[in-house]
């Protein structure tokens, strides 16, 4: 009998894929974007190891080795827990698939008690295949465009001016920044230094500002520019504020949604 590898990879692929989507949207769990495609090439491989006929590749063991690597590969949020219960929920959905891929077999097949099973047509396979692929293209699309209607509720049109200099930026409303400026009690807000550096900024107006995260403290240098009004999507008119602009090193957004990481303190 004739095996493509190619093909068996990709279905192999295309079916630990759909799975590992399937589980994590059922725990509520969220993933990485590449780290899913990472995982289903992984199993697409794992899934050539019938072809090898090797004892020690097919063992349950490494079995589960493989989908407790795929599952850590796609989470975003590596808890032990979490990680317990994706491996567990992807074997059950993994055993559902499997007796309905025999079911679709026993039904493209013939049965003998001289003869045993013989399949000649199993053209099924393919439709499933293709069902499966559907399936993971319609919840990437679904989870995309959630993504984007919750980012583009927080987006901000911001408007800064400083000297003859003006910049047209997006922002996006970061609800846990609470960082102000200690002595003036002002919201901090964080500009790309790409566009900071745009402006007329004087050394002597500087603002040195002090932060702390979870493992790390550091000084953020920031200044208070001449005008500054922001624009909601659901807003009518602009809106003057008064804040702190510190620049940030980092890209705020690797797609470009914003440039601008606002305070919740200028709401």
């Amino acid at each position: 009998m004739e095996v493509y590898l190619d093909v068996v990879f990709i279905e192999n692929a295309i079916i630990d894929l759909f799975l590992i989507l399937v589980t994590l949207r059922l725990l509520r769990l969220k993933y990485r974007k590449g780290g899913i495609y990472i995982a289903a090439i992984i199993g697409g491989i794992y899934g050539l190891t019938p072809i090898v006929d090797s004892v020690v590749l097919s063992n349950a063991f490494l079995k589960v080795i493989f989908a407790i690597v795929m599952i850590v590969l796609s989470l975003k949020e590596k808890v032990l827990r979490n990680i317990f219960k994706a491996t567990v929920m992807f074997f059950m959905l993994s055993f559902t698939m499997c007796g309905v891929m025999f079911i679709s077999l026993l039904s493209s097949s013939t049965y003998t008690i001289s003869g045993g099973m013989n399949t000649s047509n199993y053209s099924i396979r393919w439709v499933m295949i293709s069902l499966l692929f559907v399936g993971v293209i319609a919840i990437r699309v679904y989870d995309t465009i959630k993504e984007r209607a919750v980012i583009d509720n927080f987006i901000y049109d911001i408007y800064i001016k400083n000297d003859e200099k003006i910049l047209m930026l997006k922002g996006f409303l970061d609800t846990g920044n609470e960082l102000r400026e200690p002595i003036t009690n002002l919201p901090c807000i964080l500009i790309e230094d790409e566009y900071l550096l745009q402006l007329e900024l004087k050394k002597e107006d500087e603002y040195f500002i002090r932060y702390k995260t979870i493992d790390s403290s550091d000084i953020l240098h920031g200044f208070r520019s001449d005008f500054i009004k922001i624009k909601g999507k659901d807003d009518s008119a602009w809106r003057e504020i008064d804040a702190i602009v510190c620049g940030c090193k980092t890209t705020l957004s690797k797609e470009n949604d914003y440039q601008v990481l606002l305070s919740r303190g200028i709401i």
